[in-house]
Parts: structure tokens; C-alpha cells; sequence
């Protein structure tokens, strides 16, 4: 059964993801993720709603060195924030995106706390599987 994967993004970097020059989302851990599960996007403060989904094609690991060399292009950011970001790990992580959808309307944070009022956005990740969701849908 495939996961539904919910991600916190700083805004400049979720809009790269959007208008396509980000195509790899960088991490320093590795979601519990596979090839095929849903990746929602959402966008932190000052905009803090859901503002799109994407599947994710694979997980990349490598030293931060490697995957700038390979990937810079399409990582959406610049060698001095990137190696700043990673200057206390050995591993980087990049999950890579294929199929990213920016929704019609955002969800602001507070229409998902009408209906969720336990819910906190993630600081990294936060996993749901699909029958929750829809199971959920369907009493809301």
C-alpha cells in the first residue's frame, strides 16, 4: 500500500518545486518513502497552506559533495545555501519529483484545523496511508 507523505517546504523553494526548476527536494534524513507514494507539499510560514502534490520517482543518498556534483541543476538552490545546509552532515538526501501538481486553490492551514483541529504541521515529515484519508474524507 502506497503512503501518502506530507512535507514542509520554506516557500522560495516550494514555488521551485511548482514552476519546475526544483526537481529534487533535499533532506539530511531520509523519509520512510518509496518510489510511487504521494508527496504533499506544504508551504510554511508566512504562507503555511497545502499548495500542491507530486509523486516521489526515488530516494537519492550520497555525500553532500556527490549530490551537488551530480544534481546542482535541478536542486533549486545555490552552492553556498547548499553547502551551508549540509555542513554538519556527511549524508545528503534528495527526494527526487516526478508529476508535480500545484493545487487549483491552496488549503490554508487554518481550513485544515476546522476539520482537523489536532493537526500540526510537520517539521519534516508527516505520514498518512491512503485509507486514512479517504476514511476520513468520507465522515468529514
Amino acid at each position: 500500500m502506497s503512503k501518502i507523505i506530507l512535507v514542509s517546504i520554506k516557500p522560495e523553494f516550494a514555488e521551485k518545486i511548482f514552476d519546475g526548476s526544483k526537481r529534487i527536494e533535499l533532506r539530511k534524513v531520509s523519509p520512510n518513502a518509496r518510489p510511487g507514494d504521494l508527496m504533499i507539499v506544504y508551504s510554511t510560514s508566512p504562507e503555511m497552506a497545502v499548495i500542491g502534490v507530486c509523486k516521489i520517482a526515488k530516494i537519492i543518498k550520497s555525500s553532500p559533495a556527490e549530490i551537488w556534483e551530480k544534481y546542482s541543476e535541478v536542486l533549486g538552490i545555490d552552492e553556498h545555501r547548499f553547502n551551508a545546509y549540509y555542513s554538519e552532515s556527511r549524508t545528503a538526501v534528495g527526494i527526487v519529483i516526478d508529476r508535480a501538481r500545484r493545487l487549483k486553490t491552496k488549503i490554508p492551514l487554518k481550513n485544515i484545523k476546522r476539520v482537523f483541529p489536532e493537526f500540526a504541521p510537520p517539521q519534516t515529515f508527516k505520514y498518512f496511508s491512503r485509507d486514512l484519508i479517504s476514511n476520513s474524507l468520507a465522515q468529514a
